[in-house]
């Protein structure tokens, strides 16, 4: 199901830009100058971690009126571990035409390759040089305006799209490694799909290209935070797009990492942390106290950055807290958690069969609809039961 508040946003999204703004959050959007018609854009890049915000690359006509709309967008929303969403937005659409590939590792993680091919025909979308994902048919005809191609991390205000947003969670970072642009050539091209495209340049992002690259100085609505030039970055051959609180602009972390939320479940309690930790103080059964409880192991979960524990004796109908300490993050700094309390978020079993009135709210006997989070027991996520 299309989530039809995300719709809205997208209409506004970038068509009335605002600027000289002052939002509570502060990120980051590097696009070209030149506008291109059709091609092949490559880029390599980690995405920033965790739920709440996103980072992307993609492709926009910033010039003509919204009857006039082209996009075509690679987004990375890390609500979920493995989750990439293609889209193309085109002229006087009710939805945009979007869709959601499951990838076979965390694109926080590691450095990954990602492409889209644009020619008349079509819009294709590769991982790693292996195309995923195909638009053909009445969208692409229509995709015929010049674009921008342009990358940004921001944090929306639609949480049933991004997931929730934690203020702890900050500073967030998206490492860009290069981004190189083909012409679509047909018959003299030499790289991409049957050979129909042609490199015209490739930038290793060394350094910022003013010739070809502008930082962005713009917000709009539907975005949490404005965009700074100073949250981008160049160094050690990366770019690196930066969101961040006012005080503490540009590619810096000295903020030491927290717990979100724990839940429990039988005797395990589930520790979802706001980055990633040093696996051997992650794992320090020491660093963590369940008062009137043991516990006996710490487990990182793969890919993630959150803890299992294995607790004896935990009681679900009782209340309880989890003290966390010793935690170091994995930024130049080694920033160490001194010490958080937060309530464990017990289980409230549903009895069977579940009714739910999908769309609407509570009423003879079925439950009502509603978002999931992490202290309920059944919601949507973005758009799906």
């Amino acid at each position: 199901m299309k989530i039809k508040t995300k719709s809205l946003f997208l209409i506004t999204l970038f068509i009335f830009p605002i600027y000289g703004s002052a939002k509570n959050y502060k990120g980051a959007e590097y696009r070209t100058i030149e506008s291109l018609l059709y091609g092949r854009f490559e880029v390599r890049y980690k995405a920033s971690l965790g739920s709440g915000h996103t980072s992307t690359f993609f492709t926009y006509n910033d010039i003509d009126p919204l009857d006039q709309w082209n996009e075509i967008d690679i987004e990375i929303i890390n609500r979920y571990p493995n989750d990439i969403q293609f889209n193309t937005i085109t002229p006087k659409q009710g939805n945009n035409h979007e869709s959601h590939q499951i990838l076979n590792f965390n694109p926080a993680l590691d450095f990954h390759t990602y492409t889209i091919e644009w020619t008349p025909d079509y819009v294709a979308w590769f991982v790693d040089s292996v195309e995923v994902y195909r638009q053909t048919g009445e969208p692409i005809s229509t995709l015929i305006r010049p674009q921008k191609i342009m990358m940004n991390i921001w944090n929306p205000a639609w949480e049933n799209w991004v997931g929730p947003w934690y203020d702890q969670a900050l500073p967030k970072f998206a490492y860009y490694d290069h981004v190189s642009y083909a012409s679509f050539a047909p018959d003299s091209g030499n790289i991409g799909t049957d050979n129909n495209f042609k490199l015209e340049w490739f930038d290793d992002f060394g350094s910022w290209d003013q010739s070809r690259w502008q930082k962005a100085t713009h917000t709009f609505p539907g975005n949490n935070c404005d965009f700074i030039p100073e949250n981008v970055v160049f160094q050690d051959g990366k770019m690196i797009l930066c969101l961040t609180d006012p005080a503490n602009i540009g590619y810096v972390d000295e903020v030491a990492p927290k717990v979100l939320c724990a839940r429990a479940s039988n005797e395990k309690v589930t520790v979802q942390l706001s980055e990633l930790v040093d696996e051997s103080t992650a794992e320090d059964v020491s660093n963590y106290t369940i008062p009137g409880f043991s516990v006996n192991s710490a487990s990182m979960l793969e890919n993630t950055a959150a803890v299992v524990l294995s607790v004896s004796g935990l009681d679900l109908s009782k209340s309880c807290n989890l003290i966390t300490s010793g935690l170091i993050d994995l930024s130049p700094n080694q920033n160490r958690l001194t010490g958080q309390v937060i309530k464990i978020n017990m289980p409230q079993p549903l009895s069977f069969p579940v009714k739910i009135n999908v769309g609407g709210d509570a009423v003879q006997g079925f439950l009502p609809d509603q978002d999931w989070n992490e202290e309920v027991e059944y919601g949507v996520q973005d758009g799906h039961t």
